[in-house]
């Protein structure tokens, strides 16, 4: 997807006044972020799937090539709006990598972390063609997490 199809199915870079959406949004992640989110216009990339009335119903949190929260509202899960957040991020993070005339992290795979017993995100991720790539040590306040790639 390229895009131009990712802001026809609504997703766009958020904006400051989305915050207080996407923080209720982020309850529904679980082991979210709030420091990153806090400080995402610095560090990183924070997009939003919208509804016909411009408002954020899922968000994508970023740090690189890297997803760190991905969550859709419950009311507008299985329309896509996964999908094209994650193509919406690999877009933004190859355009990053250009700009910044680093062929190599233009070419890098998206990379995320999720909770092993976490069945749901794991399915939507596996659905997307994220693929497992290895088991991380502890990376959930002692629990060990999964680190899936999209090459």
């Amino acid at each position: 997807m390229t895009g131009g199809d990712a802001a026809a199915t609504g997703v766009r870079p958020a904006r400051a006044a989305d915050v207080p959406a996407v923080e209720s949004l982020q309850r529904l992640v679980s082991h979210p972020s709030p420091d990153l989110l806090d400080a995402w216009p610095a560090v990183g990339t924070l997009l939003v799937a919208v509804d016909a009335a411009d408002r954020p119903v899922g968000y994508l949190l970023g740090v690189g090539a890297h997803l760190t929260e991905l969550a859709v509202s419950p009311d507008h899960r299985r329309e896509g709006r996964a999908t094209a957040l994650v193509d919406a991020f690999r877009d933004a993070s190859r355009s990053d990598a250009d700009a910044a005339d680093t062929t190599d992290a233009a070419d890098a795979p998206l990379t995320l972390l999720v909770h092993p017993g976490n069945d749901g995100a794991r399915a939507c991720y596996e659905a997307i063609g994220f693929r497992l790539d290895a088991r991380v040590p502890d990376a959930f306040d002692g629990d060990d997490g999964l680190r899936l790639v999209l090459d």
